[in-house]
């Protein structure tokens, strides 16, 4: 254990050792990462699709509205030990209720019996982002696949001039207490394009970007099974 915990601080340090900012494409936000990281491109996400121990994640983007941004290079060699960043945009800001926690534990709960991966949330509560302490959703989101092995992820949800970001750093969940406060430093420096249009008030109207989200996830395994079948 002593070795493994090593090897994964060595990492960290090697990750964090030079970085650069990430500009999302829409221009909605941007942040510090390391240097070595990049977007992933569908063309590469079709490879990585058919690696054996490929993360489902990877293996479909759309460039504008859900993608993941890594260490490509080292996936495209089939190596899947550092974390990732998923990204989801989506048109409207969720007009948030008080409820908010029950909402997104329903929504995940949800995504795991259309998927088989059970989804467990916690740590949910609004907090700020950033230098410019940008109003957000925050959660820790454990993830366990069907067939074992699971990967945790700091969920941070929001609102910008009438658009929703939604960013999830995510890596093996074994290795979350020693990646978190990286996690959180290159957190610290995000900025989002613009200030959200409202204050989150009560409302049900969380549910329809979030059922967006669902069905997201169902065409993302699907296309990934499909893509295994014929590996």
């Amino acid at each position: 254990m002593r070795c493994l915990a090593a090897v994964v601080l060595v990492a960290a340090a090697h990750l964090t050792a030079q970085q650069q900012t990430f500009i999302a494409r829409n221009g909605t936000f941007q942040l510090d990462l390391p240097a070595s990281w990049r977007q992933l491109s569908p063309g590469e996400a079709r490879t990585i699709a058919a690696l054996p121990g490929a993360p489902a994640d990877l293996g479909y983007v759309e460039p504008r509205l859900f993608y993941a941004i890594g260490p490509v290079d080292d996936w495209l060699q089939g190596r899947f030990d550092t974390p990732w960043l998923w990204v989801v945009e989506q048109d409207n800001e969720w007009v948030v209720d008080d409820d908010f926690a029950f909402g997104l534990r329903r929504l995940w709960q949800q995504r795991g019996e259309a998927t088989g991966t059970r989804h467990e949330l916690a740590e949910v509560r609004r907090d700020e982002a950033g230098p410019r302490r940008h109003p957000v959703l925050t959660a820790r989101r454990t993830s366990t696949l069907p067939g074992g092995g699971a990967t945790t992820s700091l969920d941070v949800h929001a609102p910008t001039g009438g658009r929703q970001v939604s960013l999830s750093f995510t890596c093996r969940a074994g290795d979350f207490d020693r990646w978190e406060p990286e996690f959180r430093n290159w957190l610290a420096t995000v900025r989002f394009a613009r200030a959200a249009q409202g204050e989150p008030q009560l409302s049900d109207r969380l549910w329809t970007p979030l059922a967006t989200g669902a069905v997201v996830t169902v065409l993302l395994l699907l296309l990934y099974k499909h893509t295994r079948r014929r590996s």
